[in-house]
């Protein structure tokens, strides 16, 4: 039986989380694709994923001869994420790889001045960003150890996490939480054979951040000049990562944060 990995946030076009999920298929893995599929009720603005995006991940999967399937869950959501996996576990068999990808910001999402965001969108961005990775991660890895079995872990998390930026002031508390959760879940897990990391990408062009002409705009250009590569990452570039670190090329590697920026943070 070929691996099985789970990834969360897969089906946003052009998204980090949909790029990991196809690359994994392509390294001969099958593929459980978690996403919310759905508008936030309270966040109705924000970039989600539709269910035919998500059925749409699926078949590109099943195209590279993989076995795939779709479960719809909001991570936030402590019965949706068990349901989701087990229903994954069911139609697969045990998850040993994860990639927590599921989280974000913007309007409606914690987005602002930190004296003028709303205490619920505050919450909403821990909740998706640090609970959902936790909850996920818990409910993966609880399988691992009752199986038997070692695993690999990647969390999301951002250079947001290690550096602050004006107007991120949630999603930047939420990102650090994430490295010190990553941290924690690899002293905790590695007796038994399962390694966690992080990653923590730059500015990455994904419709999340260009969906209102960002990367062309003057902001854009002025981020570009603090990048020493030149250039935004690509959603493909960050999932090359993630798949090396929930490969056994990285086997060695637990409670790291590596930077995928382009040299926009190097701390």
């Amino acid at each position: 039986m070929s691996p099985v990995a789970l990834v969360t946030g897969a089906a946003r076009p052009r998204g980090i989380g949909r790029a990991s999920a196809i690359e994994l298929a392509r390294r001969g893995n099958d593929v459980a694709c978690l996403d919310i599929a759905r508008p936030y009720a309270e966040a109705p603005d924000h970039a989600v994923a539709s269910a035919d995006d998500l059925d749409g991940v699926v078949s590109e999967i099943e195209a590279l001869g993989r076995r795939a399937v779709a479960v719809r869950a909001d991570v936030s959501d402590e019965g949706e994420v068990e349901s989701a996996v087990a229903a994954a576990t069911d139609a697969l068999g045990t998850i040993t790889l994860v990639a927590n990808v599921a989280g974000g910001s913007g309007p409606g999402f914690g987005f602002g001045p930190l004296l003028t965001v709303p205490p619920p969108e505050f919450r909403r961005v821990l909740d998706v960003n640090v609970t959902g990775t936790w909850m996920v991660s818990k409910a993966c890895a609880s399988r691992m150890v009752g199986a038997g079995v070692g695993g690999r872990i990647v969390n999301v998390s951002s250079q947001a996490g290690k550096r602050a930026f004006p107007l991120l002031g949630a999603y930047c508390a939420a990102k650090a939480a994430v490295i010190l959760l990553t941290q924690t879940l690899a002293l905790e897990l590695g007796p038994s054979g399962i390694s966690v990391n992080a990653v923590c990408p730059g500015t990455v062009d994904t419709d999340l951040i260009n969906r209102d002409g960002l990367m062309e705009a003057t902001i854009g250009q002025q981020l570009l000049q603090e990048i020493p590569l030149g250039r935004f990452q690509t959603a493909e570039e960050i999932a090359a990562t993630i798949c090396w670190l929930l490969s056994d090329d990285a086997r060695a590697i637990t409670g790291e944060a590596v930077n995928t920026s382009a040299g926009q943070t190097m701390v």
